[in-house]
């Protein structure tokens, strides 16, 4: 596989872990795009027209990651919210056993 072509193989792996919102996975995906990146720019000539090219699609990725990420992590974060709260009467109220007996006396 050529460099040009390991990356956009790269660049498909880290799209479909951003949009499955799988962030572990998608961080770690992208140290080997960067790695793809530095490859394929290796190979092409310092300044030229297919370089800078390269440079904007992987700015534009990961603009687009970005951006997905953080509406994500909104997302669930005001799913988080929307959790409704324990009732106040069993957060004031100590903690006791219950009993299906007791002795009186």
């Amino acid at each position: 596989m050529t460099p040009p072509e390991a990356l956009k193989a790269a660049e498909e792996r880290l799209r479909k872990a951003v949009q499955a919102g799988t962030h572990d996975r998608a961080q770690s995906l992208l140290l080997g795009y960067r790695r793809q990146l530095e490859d394929t720019l290796g190979g092409l000539p310092p300044g030229g027209a297919e370089s800078g090219e390269v440079l904007r699609e992987a700015q534009a990725l990961l603009e687009w990651a970005r951006r997905t990420a953080l509406i994500s992590r909104a997302s669930a974060a005001t799913r988080l919210a929307r959790l409704p709260r324990p009732l106040l009467a069993y957060r004031s109220a100590p903690a006791r056993p219950k009993h299906t007996w007791e002795l009186h006396g």
